[in-house]
């Protein structure tokens, strides 16, 4: 791929397996919060069914990430030092989307009721699956080699920090050409970039669990499960 050969498969490489690494830790680390948030929403949607608990769940993560993210963005309302800070924080941002998105697929899995914790390298393949395909690194619909899509995840994330920087710096340039801004009126744009933030938050998840249900079917077969749960 293109990201390959701009820095080398060696280093590519390394920083797809170290990707890999960090979605088992998020694995293990999340496998009893998401069969608590299962359960949770079974219990709230009472005798709806699966269904209705599986969106119930992915609403509910959604809009959990998107309010984390505003709060992960709010130093940035500080004039000066805040922006800077924030800036430093969009590796934080990535990190906690990523944990939630992981914690969404094992909630889903859970109340299919696959037994997640004996099946972790089909876990992993398909979370990474998942995630590429939510993020455009992989066809939605095709299985791509969970290698590859390592890679360029991390290829695509180390660079993302610095576009944001430059992307939020013409944002607010426009905006404040376009709208007349007084002294005190520096939080417009700063509420604009939380909003987006939040809503950008809500909309991967929201994603990421819709793409977990359609391809559900094919993780039983994986894992060696009937297509059809109880």
């Amino acid at each position: 791929m293109n990201g390959d050969r701009q820095i080398g498969p060696k280093v590519s490489d390394t920083l797809g397996g170290q990707f890999r690494i960090l979605i088992g830790n998020l694995i293990r680390g999340n496998e009893k919060k998401a069969q608590a948030i299962a359960q949770k929403a079974v219990n709230g949607t009472g005798d709806a069914g699966k269904a209705v608990a599986a969106q119930s769940l992915i609403e509910y993560m959604a809009q959990a990430q998107a309010l984390k993210n505003a709060m992960i963005n709010t130093p940035s309302i500080i004039p000066g030092v805040g922006t800077f800070f924030s800036f430093w924080l969009v590796g934080l941002e990535d990190f906690f989307l990523l944990d939630q998105s992981v914690k969404v697929i094992l909630a889903l899995c859970r109340l299919e009721g696959i037994p997640v914790e004996r099946k972790h390298q089909a876990l992993e393949d398909f979370i990474i699956q998942i995630l590429g395909q939510t993020y455009g690194i992989a066809d939605k619909g095709k299985e791509s080699n969970t290698r590859s899509i390592s890679n360029d995840f991390m290829i695509r994330m180390l660079p993302r920090k610095y576009a944001n920087m430059m992307m939020n710096k013409g944002v607010h340039r426009v905006v404040r050409r376009i709208l007349p801004f007084k002294r005190r009126s520096r939080l417009l744009p700063v509420g604009l970039g939380l909003a987006m933030s939040a809503y950008n938050a809500y909309d991967r998840i929201v994603a990421v669990g819709r793409l977990t249900l359609r391809n559900m079917g094919k993780f039983r077969q994986d894992v060696g499960m009937s297509d059809d749960p109880e």
